[in-house]
């Protein structure tokens, strides 16, 4: 399933192709065709062929953080397509070249910003472009990434400084998540920074260590407020 949310400015499209309710994107320069993929965790082939059929060239692969159902089908991607692949160090993403935060990648006359957001893991990046924002795991519609022994190298403690600053941008930004896990009513597939400031109950959260708390209680507060 593809859903087009270009303009004359930016070719961008959010794509599902398979596990875990899982979100791919493809960025692309309008006049150039260039375009970047962004965490291609399944079903390379099929990403490539959407890209043609959009008439974008895949020269830039970009990884938000280094679990498998993100990187999966990256190796395959860049063989059919010999893209260059960027993704945080820390997340020792194979062959990948290493990102500072504030980089920007170009794709012809289009720039993509890599913003350094460690806390789901250690070198977890978003990455912004004509006021979209793509948060891989840090960051869900109505929800944030786990963090915890299940997920090795995270910490909350990081993942609320990385929020706070994600919140500082304008609140009209667009955010496209690594996953469909919007747990409201209806289909939220993607928000804005405003809406994740006064809905989001983790955004809204007083503290560091209320933030903690919902997350240790998540599972109870889901169930109270009716949330999947």
């Amino acid at each position: 399933m593809v859903h087009d949310h270009s303009t004359d400015s930016i070719r961008f499209f959010q794509i599902h192709l398979g596990g875990d309710r899982n979100f791919c994107y493809l960025i692309g320069d309008p006049e150039s065709g260039n375009a970047a993929a962004v965490d291609p965790g399944f079903e390379p082939e099929q990403f490539l062929e959407i890209s043609e059929t959009e008439g974008l060239t895949i020269t830039s692969i970009l990884i938000t953080h280094g679990h498998p159902d993100h990187t999966g089908g990256m190796d395959r991607l860049q063989a059919l397509t010999g893209a260059e692949i960027y993704g945080g160090v820390e997340d020792n993403v194979a062959g990948a070249n290493p990102l500072a935060d504030g980089q920007v990648i170009s794709l012809g006359g289009l720039e993509i910003s890599a913003l350094a957001t460690p806390g789901h893991s250690p070198g977890h990046f978003c990455y912004l472009c004509e006021g979209r924002l793509i948060t891989g795991d840090i960051l869900f519609c109505g929800k944030v990434g786990g963090t915890g022994s299940y997920f090795p190298g995270s910490s909350a403690r990081q993942e609320y400084d990385s929020l706070g600053d994600l919140m500082k941008l304008p609140a009209d930004t667009l955010v496209f998540p690594g996953h469909d896990y919007y747990g409201g009513e209806g289909q939220r597939p993607h928000s804005t920074i405003g809406f994740e400031k006064e809905n989001n109950p983790f955004i809204t959260a007083p503290d560091f260590d209320a933030f903690c708390h919902l997350k240790d209680n998540w599972a109870e507060y889901k169930k109270e407020h009716n949330i999947r």
